[in-house]
């Protein structure tokens, strides 16, 4: 009786740390087709640099010191970056950037009181500016 006991005592210290220890593993098989879903997505995702969103079109003018001088004055008055470009044969000055529509017509109120002619337009916008 006292052999049998020893040999149930003893089977049972052997095998519990097996099964302690052994519960710390986790072995995934991934499906070639998900690996291959996944490194497309990731491909996709790196070649777009900008997104669709909106800015404030503060003024369009021929007149590049007009514009000039309008930006200076729009920074002095609103803490929004501001970039210009060039399509001939106007000049555009835009401020902000926008993700959704109602988040830049909340911001192109406040521009309006200054800046009656300010409107939104749709721009590229890179994600750093997000």
């Amino acid at each position: 009786m006292k052999t049998g006991f020893t040999l149930l005592i003893l089977s049972l210290l052997l095998t519990i740390p097996g099964a302690i220890f052994s519960q710390g593993k986790v072995s995934v098989k991934e499906d070639p087709d998900v690996s291959k879903m996944i490194d497309q997505y990731v491909k996709r995702n790196k070649a777009n640099t900008h997104v669709q969103g909106w800015r404030i079109t503060v003024i369009t003018t021929t007149d590049r010191r007009m514009m000039e001088s309008t930006r200076a004055e729009f920074q002095k008055q609103f803490n929004l970056k501001t970039k210009w470009e060039y399509k001939e044969p106007y000049y555009h000055l835009k401020a902000g950037a926008y993700l959704s529509r109602n988040e830049a017509n909340w911001a192109l109120e406040n521009v309006k009181k200054k800046f009656s002619g300010a409107f939104l337009s749709l721009d590229k916008i890179p994600y750093e500016e997000l």
